[in-house]
Formats: structure tokens, C-alpha cells, sequence
């Protein structure tokens, strides 16, 4: 039985065990650091990573330096030294939270089957006679001189044989991007161009297509030969695997309650900026407020309504930050929010919002005598970046509680740090 989405992600989620996977990945299997570094591999990894180390893979050096920094799987073939030609790997790059997943696969086999068929017309065509591969070639004016004997795309090959080729490609789109060179008419080889291809259906598949240009003996262009491998089921999984990812990094990054940043996720990215604003001599503000008499809710009208309320505020926030703002629920009823490059007049007025905000609440899900409202503390980054995220979050609490001494649903804003700095 065929799985569903869910099920491919679930399942995709449940496998990221990367030490697991290399222990028993059959091909060479290596988890890259986020610095690019070694953290483990297994004994079929140790030519691939010596051919590394020595500066023989360029290709594969770059292609998991941009894995590593875009954070989307990525694939690449490479080609090992060796007797004989050496190996073929099919490498696949899974980046994960911590790190980049490197796994192998032997495509030797498929490497030299391509490079026989190149060299030989009539073993091309007795070869791919009996390929599940689409082989194919064109002729000058870009019409198909020849389709394996099997067809292709649910079209018999004689439905194909001198048809425009281009008739094939799908429409040009971000689901179905056109490669910047088309391999029905490529003047130079290409290895493994991705290319989405119409079926007779109307359905549209993804094909790994590599190609050779046909020259006469005056070397003369006169089309192109190549095969094409439908790689759409393998496609999707990858797709699954990266939606399983982005699923993984938001569950671990987020509170499941409002959907707001948790407090490990805050604190990395108040550091980031805490570092940028200290190289750049800018300032910043840091809310900490909590919900004055969120108990009682719970106590009164039960956890539900509390988790209502918490939500409640959380969309608040949304509606009130900037995109560059960060806002995190740290547990609880407490709540931090940093201002990008914001000073006093940006900070009262989102206290002054927040208030408001709060008697809506309080007329949703207040209890009688036991108004809800919110107790808030404001201060400022320091000017030279002598505090870290810890230290900031800190002197915000200790605002906080200054704001709920002189009486609830009040504001505390804490003077300027003391480094001649103006707001």
C-alpha cells in the first residue's frame, strides 16, 4: 500500500538519527559540523574524505558549503580516483539543526553504462532497447530522430519519432523551472540536468537527463544524444524529507502553545543581534512582561481559558512587533519581546498597546476582583556590547518586578545603561 505524505514525513522525521544512519548506511555515510568539520563517518567514507582533505573535489567541497549555508538538500555526483576510472558516488546532503548529513551511493555501474552508450551509436540503441531509461536523440532542426524502442512518457516511440522535442518540456514555473541550458539542444555535454517533462496524461514528471552534442567530421552541430532518467518518486521523497525538516526545526525552535519562539531559540538570536548592534554601535529594547492575575483564570475558568488567554497574547504580539522584532513566550505567563534599533518613544508605545490590549482580555476571560492585565519591564542594550542575551533578559526581569511593586498593570522603564548614550 502506497504511504501517504504524513507518513513519508513522519517517517522521514523518525530516521534522522545521524549517527544511526551512518552506523549502518551500506555507502560512504559522514556528519559535517555546521563549521564544515568531520564530527563522524564510517570506513566507506575514508577515500571520500581523503580526496577532501587533499583538494580533489572542489565540486563537492562548494556543493556542501552551500548546502551547509542554505539549509535545503542537495544532490552531486563525484568522481573518486581510482583504477579503472576510479568510483562513481551519487552523493545526497541532508542539512540538519546541527550540522550536514553526507550519504553515498555507488553509480559506477550507471556512470559507465552513459559513457558506453556515448561511444557508440548501435550500442546505444541496443542497450537502451532493453533500459527502463529514456533514451533518446535529436536531429539539427530539434525534432526526435530516435526514442528507446519502449517510448517514453506513456507515448510508443513511433508517437515520438520526429515530433519538435521542445513540444516535451513543461511550462516554465517555480514548481517546473526550465534549466538555463535545455538538453534537446545542448552544444556541450551535460550530467544529470534536471528537467520536467509533459506525459501524454497531461501529468508532468521530473527526468536526471546527460546528453552529448552530435558533430559531423567538420564538427558540425547536428543534435544531441542522451538518456533520461525519471527521478519524480525520488524527487518527492527528497521534497518530503526537506517539509520534515522545516517541520522538525519549527517544533524545536517554537512553544507549542502560541507558536511563538521558545526561550533556547530567543536567547540564540538575541545573542546574534546583541553581536551585530555591538559592531555597529546601535541600540536596542528588551520588554519582559507577564500576565497579572493569569491564576486566577486558570483557577476560576480552567486551563483551557488559560491556554486562550496565552494564545490571546501571543497574537497581540504579532499584530504589534515589526517583521525585524523577535518575541518569545519563556514559560508560563511570561513573555520577552526585543525592539530592533528601537529607543524609549518606540518602547512606551508598545507598553501603552499592550495595555490596551490587555482589557480586551480582561473583558474575555477576567475574573470578578481579579482583573487581568500585564506588569511590564523595558530596558535598553548597551552601546558597547558589554552584556550578553543572559545579562539583558536579567536587568528586564528585575524591571518587571520594580513594575508589579508599584501596583499591577503597570510599566517600568530602566534608565539608559550608562555609557553616555542617549535614546
Amino acid at each position: 500500500m502506497a504511504q501517504t505524505e504524513t507518513e513519508v514525513q513522519d517517517a522521514a522525521a523518525a530516521q534522522l538519527q545521524p549517527e544511526a544512519v551512518i552506523a549502518g548506511f551500506p555507502g560512504p555515510a559522514v556528519l559535517f559540523g555546521t563549521d564544515g568539520h568531520v564530527r563522524s563517518s564510517n570506513a566507506g567514507a575514508d577515500v571520500l574524505l581523503q580526496a577532501l582533505a587533499a583538494n580533489r573535489l572542489p565540486g563537492l567541497a562548494a556543493a556542501i558549503d552551500a548546502a551547509l549555508k542554505a539549509g535545503h538538500p542537495r544532490q552531486d555526483r563525484v568522481d573518486l580516483p581510482g583504477p579503472r576510472g576510479g568510483t562513481a558516488l551519487q552523493v545526497t546532503l541532508l542539512p540538519l539543526q546541527d550540522g550536514l548529513l553526507l550519504l553515498g551511493r555507488d553509480a559506477t555501474l550507471e556512470r559507465n553504462l552513459i559513457q558506453a552508450l556515448m561511444q557508440s551509436r548501435q550500442l546505444f540503441k541496443d542497450l537502451v532497447t532493453c533500459s527502463t531509461d529514456f533514451a533518446w536523440e535529436t536531429k539539427a532542426d530539434g525534432r526526435l530522430g530516435f526514442v528507446s524502442p519502449r517510448g517514453a512518457l506513456g507515448f510508443t516511440a513511433r508517437e515520438l519519432e520526429g515530433r519538435p522535442a521542445a513540444e516535451l518540456l513543461a511550462g516554465d514555473s517555480p514548481e517546473t523551472p526550465r534549466p538555463s541550458v535545455l538538453p534537446f539542444d545542448a552544444a556541450e555535454p551535460l550530467d544529470d540536468c534536471e528537467v520536467f517533462l509533459r506525459r501524454k496524461d497531461g501529468s508532468t514528471g521530473c527526468f536526471e537527463v546527460s546528453c552529448l552534442p552530435v558533430r559531423d567530421a567538420a564538427g558540425q552541430w547536428q543534435g544531441v544524444r542522451g538518456v533520461a532518467r525519471d527521478v519524480t518518486d525520488a524527487r518527492a521523497r527528497i521534497d518530503a524529507l526537506r517539509r520534515a525538516h522545516k517541520q522538525l526545526n519549527t517544533l524545536a525552535n517554537t512553544d507549542g502553545l502560541t507558536g511563538l519562539l521558545n526561550r533556547r531559540a530567543f536567547l540564540d538570536e538575541l545573542d546574534k543581534r546583541l553581536q551585530r548592534h555591538r559592531r555597529n554601535r546601535l541600540r536596542g529594547t528588551l520588554i519582559y512582561f507577564d500576565l497579572d492575575n493569569f491564576k486566577k483564570v486558570n483557577d476560576l475558568r480552567g486551563h483551557q481559558a488559560g491556554d486562550d488567554v496565552l494564545k490571546g497574547v501571543a497574537e497581540v504580539v504579532r499584530r504589534t512587533l515589526r517583521v525585524v522584532d523577535l518575541a518569545s513566550r519563556i514559560g508560563g505567563d511570561e513573555f520577552l519581546v526585543w525592539l530592533e534599533e528601537t529607543g524609549r518613544e518606540s518602547a512606551e508605545s508598545i507598553a501603552h498597546r499592550l495595555h490596551e490590549a490587555a482589557r480586551d482580555l480582561d473583558r474575555d476571560f477576567g475574573a470578578e476582583g481579579f482583573p487581568l492585565g500585564f506588569s511590564i519591564g523595558i530596558v535598553f542594550s548597551r552601546l558597547d556590547g558589554e552584556e550578553g542575551a543572559e545579562g539583558l533578559i536579567a536587568r528586564a526581569d528585575e524591571a518587571m518586578y520594580t513594575a508589579k511593586k508599584g501596583g499591577k498593570g503597570r510599566s517600568f522603564i530602566a534608565p539608559l545603561p550608562d555609557d553616555g548614550a542617549t535614546a
